[in-house]
C-alpha cells in the first residue's frame, strides 16, 4: 500500500515500513530521503524507484512524502530535527545530493547512528570516517578522480600541464591533491590559476597563449567551465594544438542550449572550442546486469525499458534510483529475514546493524553491482569520454580506467602527432568520430545490453551525466 504527500515548500521522501515484533506491538521504520529539488536528477531518481518498489513487493506499509532542501545545508538539517522533534524514529537518510548539505547531516547523524547515503557528493571530507562514520554514496571521491587525470597525462606522455583552478575550498582539496600524484609522476604544473570570477579569465586565457600552454586542465563547475571555452574561442587558443581535460562534474547539460545564455559567445562557438576536449566521467547505465531483487529468472525487459525512459539515460537518475532501492531492499531483507527484533533495538545497535547491511548490500542496480568500499565510496567503472561535435550525444566514450592497473584501458584512443613545443612532444586523441557505430551502441543501450567487460570494446556514445555543482 502506498500513499503519497506533498509540500510545496521543500522535498523529502519519507518511507514508513511498519513491523510487527514479537510484542505484537508496531514499530515505525523511518527512511528519510532529501534531494535538491523536482528538477535535480537525483530526485527523477528517487521517484523511479518509487514507482518501482510496488513491482518488488516490499514488506510492510510504506508511505511516502516529498520535500526538497533546495542546496541549503540549515534546512536540510530543519527537517532532520523537526522529525526527531516529534520522537519519531528515523532508521536512514537518502541524501542529500549536494556535498555541503551531506556533510552538514552526517554531524548531525552521526549523534544517533543513523546511516546515510548520499546519491551524487563527492567531496573528499566524505571519506573521513572519523567524521562521517555512517557515510556512504553512490560515487566515489572527487579525489579518487585524480588517479585517472593523472594516468592520462601519463598515457600520452604529456608532461607539463597548466591547471585552472575555481577559488572555493572544494577544488582546492582536489587541487592539493592532484598536485602531489603529479610530482610522484614526474609531471610538471607549470602553473595553476586559481579563478574566483569569469573576469579573470579573460586575463587568464591570454596569459596561457603567452606561456604556450597545451595541456590545460579546468577544476570547476560547468558554468566556469564553459566560460573558459568562449574566451579559448575569441582568443583563438582551439585547435590540434590544444586539449583540455575536463572534470566529470561537466557533463550533459554543459552543452544544453540555455546553457549559453550568459556567455560573450554562442553555443556553435563556444562547442567549437570544445572539440576534442577529454573528460573522466563514472559510468553510464548497466541495464545488462539489472535483475529483480527476488526473482532471478524474472524477465526484467519490460522494467529496464520503463526505467531507461524514466530517467532518460542521465547518471545521476540512476545514482538517485540506487541509493533509494539499496536502503529500502535491505532494511526490506532484515524483516524477509526475522530481523524486525534487531531493528526494534537500541538506537546505536541499529544504526550500526543496518551499516553493516548496506556495506554488504547484494543489489544489482541501475550502475551494476552496489559495492562499498571500507570509506563507504562505492566501486564504480570510470569512462574516459572526448567531445565531438559530430556525435550523436556530444561525446564518445573511448575507453575506461582500470582501478585495478591505475591506467587507461583506451583501446579507441588512436594517437597522432600535433604542432608543440620543442621542449614537449604531445600526442592527443583521433578526433574522427563514427555516427554508425554511435547510433548502434545508442540501440544497445536501450535493449539493455550494454557491456563493460576489458575484453570488449566500450566504444559507446552513451550520454554523459547532467551538471551537479556538487
Amino acid at each position: 500500500m502506498f500513499k503519497i504527500k506533498l509540500f510545496t515548500s521543500y522535498v523529502i521522501i519519507v518511507f514508513h515500513v511498519i513491523i510487527t515484533a514479537n510484542s505484537n506491538k508496531s514499530k515505525e521504520v523511518l527512511v528519510v530521503a532529501i534531494t535538491e529539488n523536482e528538477a535535480h536528477s537525483a530526485y527523477n531518481g528517487y521517484q523511479t524507484a518509487m514507482n518501482l518498489l510496488e513491482e518488488y513487493n516490499i514488506s510492510g506499509l510504506i508511505n511516502f512524502e516529498f520535500r526538497f532542501d533546495y542546496g541549503n545545508e540549515g534546512l536540510a538539517v530543519k527537517h532532520i530535527v523537526d522529525i526527531l522533534k516529534e520522537n519519531r524514529r528515523i532508521y536512514a537518510v537518502v541524501g542529500s545530493a549536494r556535498s555541503a548539505c551531506s556533510m552538514a547531516l552526517g554531524h548531525l547523524l552521526k549523534h544517533y547512528s543513523i546511516p546515510q547515503i548520499s546519491p551524487n557528493s563527492a567531496s573528499p571530507l566524505l571519506s573521513d570516517k572519523e567524521q562521517f562514520p555512517f557515510f556512504l554514496r553512490m560515487t566515489n571521491s572527487a579525489l579518487e578522480r585524480n588517479f585517472v587525470r593523472i594516468a592520462l597525462l601519463k598515457y600520452f606522455g604529456w608532461k607539463r600541464v597548466f591547471v585552472i583552478t575555481q577559488g572555493i575550498e572544494y577544488f582546492y582539496d582536489i587541487y592539493e591533491d592532484f598536485h602531489q600524484k603529479a610530482i610522484y609522476s614526474n609531471i610538471t604544473i607549470e602553473e595553476n590559476f586559481i579563478i574566483h570570477d569569469n573576469e579573470e579569465l579573460k586575463v587568464v586565457v591570454p596569459t596561457l597563449i603567452e606561456k604556450d600552454a597545451r595541456i590545460i586542465l579546468i577544476l570547476s563547475y560547468s558554468s566556469m567551465a564553459r566560460n573558459f571555452f568562449c574566451q579559448a574561442y575569441k582568443h583563438d587558443m582551439y585547435g590540434d594544438k590544444y586539449v583540455v581535460i575536463l572534470p566529470s562534474n561537466v557533463g550533459k547539460y554543459f552543452v544544453a542550449q540555455n546553457s549559453f545564455r550568459d556567455l560573450e559567445c554562442n553555443k556553435n562557438e563556444t562547442l567549437l572550442a570544445l572539440e576534442g576536449s577529454l573528460r573522466e566521467a563514472s559510468a553510464d547505465f548497466r541495464l545488462d546486469t539489472f535483475v529483480h531483487p527476488y526473482d532471478s529468472n524474472y524477465d526484467v525487459s519490460e522494467l529496464i525499458q520503463k526505467i531507461y525512459t524514466t530517467t532518460k539515460g542521465i547518471i545521476y537518475e540512476a545514482n538517485g534510483f540506487d541509493a533509494l532501492m539499496t536502503t529500502v531492499l535491505t532494511i526490506d531483507m532484515m524483516i524477509r529475514n526475522n530481523a524486525s527484533y534487531t531493528l526494534n533495538g537500541e538506537q546505536s545497535e541499529v544504526g550500526r546493524t543496518l551499516l553493516s547491511s548496506l556495506l554488504s548490500a547484494n543489489f544489482q542496480g541501475l550502475l551494476g553491482k552496489i559495492v562499498f568500499d571500507e570509506k563507504g565510496n562505492l566501486q564504480k567503472l570510470t569512462h574516459i569520454q572526448q567531445y565531438q561535435k559530430s556525435s550523436t550525444l556530444g561525446v564518445v566514450i573511448l575507453g575506461y580506467f582500470d582501478s585495478v592497473l591505475k591506467r587507461p584501458n583506451c583501446r579507441e584512443c588512436k594517437r597522432k602527432k600535433i604542432e608543440t613545443p620543442e621542449k614537449q612532444n604531445v600526442e592527443v586523441t583521433d578526433y574522427t568520430p563514427s555516427i554508425k557505430r554511435a547510433k548502434k551502441t545508442r540501440k544497445s543501450l536501450i535493449f539493455g545490453t550494454l557491456i563493460e567487460e576489458k575484453n570488449t570494446s566500450l566504444d559507446s556514445t552513451m550520454e554523459s551525466e547532467p551538471v551537479s555543482e556538487m
